[in-house]
């Protein structure tokens, strides 16, 4: 003979009888209760069937729900643990090799003290409320630039008016690369609780190639 099984979301229907796929608080408690009275898995399945006409819990779950209600009195889910907490020893590791080398990346200080990059930036950011400064480059003008600038804007003024200089514009893309160590912002970051006060010389002009 044929077994009929029709389901949807919530609910199954085997043979004509209506299955809940979970059952209720008040369902579990009734298990347990018949279950301490008989102690027979076969008899509070009966009894469950007979009541509320619908199959049975399995033996495990009654067994589960009999032990976990004599262990806790209650039958409620337990709360997991969820993500392991970080040590309070891991967190003073992370806050002295970032006091010592405030520039290193997460990733670097991950190898060095042996643990998920996720976990070093989260106790930066979450626990030592420590942030990312990102260098800011701007150039050191001396005395004799601020002439040079004003006469170069006052040549790209009267540049603009003359109608052919559009003809004689070329713009392409392009790298520089610098041969004297200049920093790369981008890539740099400056960990803290407060906005550090840094100031990185570097050479203007410096020797480099320009690739097109």
């Amino acid at each position: 003979m044929r077994e009929l099984k029709l389901r949807n979301d919530k609910k199954t229907v085997h043979c004509g009888r209506l299955i809940s796929k979970l059952a209720s608080p008040v369902q579990k408690a009734f298990c347990v209760l018949e279950f301490n009275k008989c102690h027979s898995v076969i008899t509070v399945q009966r009894r469950f069937r007979q009541r509320y006409n619908q199959e049975p819990p399995n033996a495990n779950n009654i067994r589960r729900w009999h032990r976990m209600f004599e262990e806790t009195g209650c039958l409620c889910k337990g709360k997991t643990n969820g993500r392991p907490r970080v040590s309070a020893q891991n967190v003073e590791r992370i806050r002295r090799t970032y006091e010592r080398s405030p520039r290193k990346s997460t990733y670097e200080g991950s190898r060095e003290l042996q643990m998920p990059q996720k976990t070093a930036w989260r106790v930066l950011r979450k626990r030592l409320k420590m942030k990312p400064y990102l260098i800011k480059l701007v150039p050191q003008l001396k005395q004799e630039d601020y002439g040079k600038r004003m006469n170069y804007a006052t040549f790209m003024q009267e540049s603009i008016e003359d109608e052919t200089m559009a003809d004689r514009l070329i713009f392409s893309d392009e790298s520089t690369f610098h041969i004297s160590g200049k920093v790369n912002r981008y890539n740099s970051r400056i960990w803290g609780t407060e906005k550090p006060s840094t100031v990185i010389e570097h050479e203007r002009d410096s020797t480099k190639v320009n690739v097109f």
